[in-house]
């Protein structure tokens, strides 16, 4: 049996919940820490995410929202423009000390060819986006 890859990235924030919510859904805040992604926060709301791959070629991520829970939860759909199927990111938040446990998990990679290797590369990247939110939200203590 092979094991599902699984792109899981966790952080404890030194910010209130709220901050951190805050920071990840309304856009001109999220702007300030991701500036290439467009995302309509609400059930069925869309993203968009424009980027450049390594050879400089531009690329295009989609998805769709699936799931919004307020200070808990997002989960949504996320694909490369070049793929045929969609993985399935959740985003959930807790109250944690100095202040909020952020976990981002992808799933779905099975579906895909070379998900093994695109798991890794994402697992980066996430890395990547929860540390830009982390200092982002530690720096600014989020709204009050």
């Amino acid at each position: 049996m092979v094991r599902e890859p699984l792109v899981e990235v966790s952080v404890v924030i030194a910010a209130p919940t709220e901050a951190v919510w805050h920071a990840l859904v309304d856009p001109d805040t999220r702007a300030m820490w991701w500036s290439y992604l467009d995302l309509d926060a609400r059930v069925n709301g869309r993203l968009s995410e424009r980027w450049s791959g390594a050879d400089g070629e531009a690329r295009l991520t989609t998805g769709r929202v699936e799931t919004l829970d307020p200070c808990r939860l997002l989960r949504f759909t996320w694909a490369d423009d070049d793929w045929a199927v969609s993985t399935t990111v959740t985003i959930e938040l807790t109250r944690a000390r100095p202040g909020t446990q952020l976990r981002v998990r992808e799933t779905g990679w099975s579906r895909l060819p070379d998900g093994a290797n695109l798991a890794a590369a994402h697992r980066d990247g996430w890395g990547a986006h929860v540390e830009d939110l982390r200092r982002f939200a530690e720096a600014t203590g989020g709204p009050r």
